[in-house]
């Protein structure tokens, strides 16, 4: 989407309408409520987008516009449980890595998972 169409947007609703976007909040699509608002230059973010494949870099890498606009929220930094499962998970990744034996990434991995299924990550 470029400015120009979100303005289009944005001009048949009351300025006082609030934002939301959507996102998968570790359980379930949900929505959150955008509350930042950043211009950066694209050659300025273009770097982050290596070094952390995921389903959207092919189409972040197709920009041609100088600058971005970054829609975002406090919502991912606030939300405690998904904060935990992202926890979670980098502790998945990090036995996963080990070079150590599949008997021990095994055990690992259940103990791991049997500390999220007794609400231990979601306490």
């Amino acid at each position: 989407m470029t400015a120009k169409e979100l303005i289009a947007k944005l001009s048949e609703v009351d300025p006082n309408t609030e934002i939301v976007g959507g996102m998968w909040n570790g359980r379930v699509e949900t929505y959150k409520v955008l509350d930042d608002l950043h211009v950066y230059s694209y050659d300025d973010i273009y770097n982050d987008f290596f070094g952390t494949p995921g389903a959207f870099d092919d189409k972040l890498l197709t920009i041609k516009s100088k600058k971005v606009v970054y829609l975002g929220s406090q919502f991912e930094c606030q939300d405690r449980r998904l904060l935990d499962d992202r926890h979670f998970i980098r502790r998945m990744i990090n036995i996963l890595r080990q070079h150590r034996s599949k008997e021990w990434k095994k055990e690992q991995i259940y103990h791991l998972l049997t500390a999220f299924d007794a609400g231990y990550f979601t306490k």
